[in-house]
């Protein structure tokens, strides 16, 4: 479980470093609390819900506190505008096109509220079904399809205006 659990991670947070602590912490609560399991749910299932509770904590506390890098600090004082950092700066020979597109849709991922980001990475980046989404967030299956369906909407409405050339 460990390399899905990490990219489901990154793919909540968005950070690898962020990303390795989410899924060792996981790892640890499921080892303290292993005997609490009561197999009402498959095992990775749990393992889910867990990440889910953590991702949920250290978005709070990301909120609370947030972080902004010296690179991007730097950037935003010498030049007076936002420009990405240069760790987005593509390579040569890379697919461009390809990484524009990575890049808008993350960008409009990271404007969902934290559950439709959720919904919608467990659903199209982990192919997992409603049944299984309800049961790591603790809703209705009902609920998990109102997120995607919001998410997606809003998502739609970020990326009009990416048009590649």
């Amino acid at each position: 479980y460990r390399q899905k659990l990490l990219y489901v991670a990154y793919d909540l947070v968005g950070d690898y470093d962020d990303a390795k602590d989410l899924a060792q912490e996981t790892f640890l609560r499921a080892f303290v609390k292993l005997s609490q399991f009561e197999e009402r749910s498959k095992f990775s299932t749990w393992l889910y819900r867990i990440l889910y509770n953590l991702a949920i904590d250290s978005h709070r506390k990301k909120k609370r506190n947030p972080k902004v890098s010296l690179e991007e600090k730097l950037i935003e004082v010498t030049d007076g505008e936002k420009k990405l950092p240069t760790s987005a700066i593509l390579k040569p020979g890379e697919d461009l096109e390809r990484e524009e597109i990575a890049r808008y849709l993350d960008g409009a991922l990271e404007k969902l509220t934290l559950n439709h980001r959720i919904a919608v990475v467990m659903r199209y980046y982990h192919q997992k079904s409603s049944k299984e989404i309800s049961a790591v967030m603790g809703c209705a299956e009902s609920t998990v399809r109102i997120h995607i369906f919001r998410a997606l909407a809003h998502m739609k409405k970020e990326l009009t205006e990416f048009k590649p050339d």
